[in-house]
């Protein structure tokens, strides 16, 4: 039993370190079950037949997408949506009662410090995944960086820096979130199961489960149910 524990969680640290190299999925599970099958022919527990799993990871030669292509397809939709959905709580309010949009210098530092954060993930990924403080950490970074950007908001159009019609920007950033909404559901409908983790001595291939896919479409449309929910309470509460 304590063998078998042992090598779940060694095989969980191989396949996340497999994702981290950005390793297509039917190569891990090829590569997953090759090794199981290793261990039962042997005996031997996974960490003394492949040592730890980072570096055996790191040893092995196996088809992966671009490196940085993650970037490009996920990183930024994800951190324009994130911009356009702050944007959007910060007009939704002075729209509903019939304000201006009034912005300060501080109120936009607050602001970006998330995007900003989400911008230069890549750098600090690894540290995210493998040590959870670190991820905790910075969600709070990125939540108390919104409380102080409500604090820093002008009071009045005096200690305002800019004084514009919440309107279009409400607008713009809607439709902003609902496209990149759409662009992510198109593309995952397109790649479903391309880069499932699969185990080919199986009889037939497992396919995604509706609860993932149902996960998958809330992720895809996240922005734009957080932003009704605030248009929703703002209204309620107006």
């Amino acid at each position: 039993m304590i063998q078998q524990t042992s090598d779940k969680k060694w095989f969980d640290q191989l396949v996340m370190e497999l994702r981290l190299r950005q390793v297509h999925g039917s190569a891990i599970g090829d590569t997953v079950a090759s090794a199981k099958e290793l261990l039962r022919d042997t005996g031997q527990p996974a960490e003394e037949a492949f040592g730890p799993a980072r570096d055996y990871a790191e040893a092995l030669e196996l088809p992966s997408a671009p490196k940085h292509d993650w970037i490009r397809t996920a990183l930024w939709p994800a951190t324009l949506g994130l911009l356009a959905f702050l944007l959007f709580n910060q007009a939704v309010v002075p729209w509903t009662r019939s304000e201006l949009l009034l912005v300060s210098p501080a109120q936009l530092a607050f602001l970006a410090t998330p995007v900003v954060l989400i911008a230069f993930l890549p750098l600090y990924l690894d540290a995210i995944i493998r040590r959870i403080w670190a991820c905790v950490g910075l969600s709070g970074i990125g939540a108390l960086s919104g409380l102080l950007s409500a604090v820093a908001a002008p009071e009045n159009p005096a200690d305002a820096w800019l004084a514009i019609e919440p309107l279009p920007w409400l607008i713009a950033s809607a439709l902003v979130m609902v496209a990149f909404s759409i662009r992510n559901t198109i593309q995952a409908a397109r790649t479903t199961g391309h880069d499932d983790i699969t185990d080919p001595s199986a009889a037939t291939a497992g396919g995604t489960g509706t609860g993932m896919k149902v996960f998958v479409q809330v992720t895809n449309w996240l922005f734009p149910i957080l932003a009704l929910a605030m248009l929703g309470l703002t209204l309620a509460l107006r």
